[in-house]
């Protein structure tokens, strides 16, 4: 801007003044070149306006700089602001142009876009990650399936309804992914029942309890791990095709994440752990074992399951080149030793 031009060269100035008034001022208390006593006089009242002048203009350049700085740190925040409001704008036009997704994977994208709060925004990418999951799951098979949800999220509206949302700073991700895992968690209850009922088999009692130490103790004791891997293993047990083992996997490790994340909060928490857990023993009958008894006994299996337990065997399909570790090397152009 031509302000800070001008006074930068009133500065250059000044700084010419000031610097030949203090070689001539130099000069002579040297003796190298002598002064009147009246240019003396002169020399140093000039010296001091210069001084005195250079540092006004100095501190005026300085505010216009700090000014000018703010001005396009503001304009820089507008431009992130436009830019996101645009990708936002125009994600379902990127998502139905997507060429490396399928037509069914898209559609259930723009869906979810759709569907989603309009205080929440996914990138596209987790956006895609969803539909597949979705999907995967079969979620719009049946004409109940978004009444359901619509009641879960009522339901996990009204139990926090005096919960403080600030003390929970992404409440919001909870706010979407509960009600979601809640759901999964249903329909897989229902699609093993009615298999059950079509193959005539046992009765389905429900899926066994699960215990908070588990979680609480994940990855600080082996114990906590070999109950929730055993856990795991019964429920997928449970499960009749393929497509349910499939959903099963996912299902588990939506909710341990979410799990472990609220138990991580703390007392913050509980009243969102709380709800999670009671819309999950009312739409798909999984409780958690409460009583002293209980609890003391499964501990002691799980012990003694771990002692009888040979840790040396390894998967049958173990490998210890995996895909990520090829796909990593390959990056990385890493040379074999």
């Amino acid at each position: 801007m031509k302000e800070i031009i001008a006074l930068q060269n009133l500065i250059e100035e000044e700084e010419k003044r000031v610097a030949f008034s203090k070689r001539q001022l130099a000069e002579h208390e040297s003796g190298e070149s002598k002064l009147t006593a009246m240019i003396k006089a002169s020399t140093e009242t000039n010296l001091d306006k210069a001084a005195e002048l250079l540092a006004k203009h100095q501190s005026m350049l300085n505010e216009l700089l700090q000014q000018d700085i703010q001005k396009l740190e503001e304009e820089e925040r507008i431009k992130e602001a436009i830019l996101k409001r645009n990708y936002y704008h125009y994600q379902k036009v990127r998502l139905k142009r997507d060429k490396t997704r399928s037509n069914d994977i898209k559609l259930e994208a723009m869906m979810i876009v759709d569907e989603l709060p309009s205080e929440i925004n996914f990138e596209d990418k987790e956006i895609f990650e969803l539909a597949e999951k979705i999907i995967e799951l079969h979620l719009r098979v049946h004409e109940d399936m978004d009444q359901k949800l619509e009641d879960i999220k009522k339901d996990f509206t009204n139990m926090l309804k005096n919960f403080k949302e600030e003390e929970i700073s992404d409440l919001e991700m909870f706010k979407y992914r509960i009600p979601i895992t809640v759901l999964h968690f249903s329909v897989l209850s229902s699609n093993i029942k009615e298999n059950i009922e079509e193959d005539n088999l046992a009765e389905f009692k429900g899926f066994p309890k699960f215990e908070d130490w588990w979680i609480k103790e994940l990855w600080t004791t082996h114990l906590a791990y070999f109950a929730l891997f055993k856990w795991k293993a019964i429920v997928s047990s449970l499960c009749i095709t393929s497509d349910q083992k499939r959903a099963w996997e996912v299902i588990f490790a939506d909710w341990i994440f979410i799990k472990k994340m609220l138990n991580g909060k703390g007392k913050l928490a509980f009243e969102l752990n709380f709800a999670f857990d009671s819309l999950i023993r009312t739409y798909a009958g999984l409780e958690e074992e409460l009583d002293d008894g209980n609890l003391s006994s499964m501990k002691s299996i799980v012990q003694n399951l771990t002692l009888r337990e040979d840790f040396s065997k390894l998967d049958k399909h173990h490998d210890m080149i995996t895909s990520y570790l090829k796909f990593k090397r390959k990056k990385l152009d890493y040379k074999k030793k």
